[in-house]
């Protein structure tokens, strides 16, 4: 039979492109999907998160470290900030971004601590 050709993602696709992503399991509760676009310049992350993807634009920030990669979106969770995407290696920060301001990323509220699955 042809058994083993089933898709390893329950449920439905929210979109096409979101089947490479990557859950990740976040802390309070919540399953983040990250889809990474490397191929453009600047490089892209789609969030899924609650449904709803969030198209975030890696920055290089002078200061991270090299085994730190930081997206950023001016669209977030809700109408006040946007969010930051902070990746290193397997572990993830998902933090509030606050608009129109320099308020440092370490002081930006913590969303959701997130691990890979």
């Amino acid at each position: 039979g042809h058994d083993h050709e089933e898709h390893g993602h329950a449920g439905h696709d929210h979109s096409e492109h979101a089947s490479n992503s990557t859950p990740f399991s976040c802390e309070p509760t919540a399953t983040i999907g990250v889809s990474y676009h490397n191929d453009t310049t600047p490089q892209t992350a789609h969030l899924l998160i609650d449904g709803i993807e969030y198209d975030l634009t890696a920055v290089s920030d002078s200061d991270a470290n090299a085994s730190q990669t930081m997206y950023t979106s001016d669209i977030g969770l809700d109408d006040t900030h946007g969010i930051i995407w902070q990746v290193s290696e397997d572990k993830a920060t998902l933090r509030n971004k606050t608009l129109n301001s320099d308020v440092a990323i370490e002081a930006e509220e913590v969303l959701f601590n997130c691990q890979k699955s």
